[in-house]
């Protein structure tokens, strides 16, 4: 009987590769988790608030109070979106079982390669702009201790950016389209986001988000559409900027 060749003693095992987190079907818990998205975030139904005798009041000043609204938007989407996405975003940590070290690099330098492109592209145009969103967090970092920005900027935000960007957007959008068209649509929509509600609009000031959304996007879907690899670049990303916004900026303002 013919008996199968016996592996070298020293042979590399053979490569697993990457595999592709099916994101699933858009459920009718995504539509409600969007639908809130949209009436708190672009719609501007969290400005109700201050209508709520009291609650302006509550808080020493205009900077903390915004904040205050902040937190309550983000707690409430959070709150829908983990329900709707935790078992997608627990399995898809999987993927840092394929090539951890390249992966694992990726998040400082993915972080620090768009930091590059941005100010590339923004010196060579000129004259950069903050955005109103931009200086909007820099105005409650001088209102807001540390840890708690941390929390809704740096854990909660960034969660529920990547659900409805990358995992809605991109994992559940692909089932009917192109990916990298759903990736086009994740990044513009994404930029457009952190304008929403200022009033205007300047190309320098969408640099940083723009170039930002690739990165996340691209790195989404070539990690296997893993929403904690997003997830994880996002958290990295935001806690940076935020660790220097409150080291930093006080310096660079005196």
């Amino acid at each position: 009987m013919h008996q199968p060749p016996v592996p070298y003693p020293f042979a590399p095992p053979p490569k697993k590769r990457q595999p592709v987190f099916d994101a699933g079907p858009l459920r009718r818990g995504d539509l409600v988790v969007v639908g809130i998205y949209l009436a708190l975030f672009v719609f501007g139904a969290a400005g109700l608030l201050a209508l709520v005798p009291g609650f302006i009041e509550a808080f020493q000043d205009q900077e903390s109070a915004l904040f205050g609204v902040n937190l309550i938007m983000y707690v409430v989407v959070f709150t829908g979106a983990i329900i709707m996405g935790f078992e997608t975003l627990r399995s898809s940590f999987a993927t840092f079982k394929y090539h951890p070290w390249a992966k694992a690099l990726m998040v400082p330098g993915g972080w620090l390669g768009s930091l590059i492109v941005s100010a590339v592209v923004l010196v060579s145009m000129g004259n950069p702009v903050k955005s109103e969103n931009q200086l909007a967090l820099e105005g409650m970092t001088r209102a807001v201790p540390f840890i708690t920005m941390f929390v809704v900027t740096a854990i909660l935000g960034p969660f529920v950016e990547e659900y409805i960007f990358r995992h809605l957007l991109i994992g559940k959008l692909s089932r009917r389209l192109n990916v990298w068209v759903c990736v086009a649509i994740s990044v513009v929509l994404f930029t457009a986001l952190h304008f929403i509600g200022s009033g205007s609009f300047d190309v320098t000031s969408a640099i940083p988000y723009t170039t930002l959304g690739i990165m996340m996007s691209v790195a989404y879907v070539l990690t296997g559409k893993s929403l904690a690899y997003s997830y994880v670049l996002h958290v990295f990303n935001n806690a940076v900027a935020l660790s220097l916004s409150y080291t930093l900026l006080p310096l660079i303002q005196q």
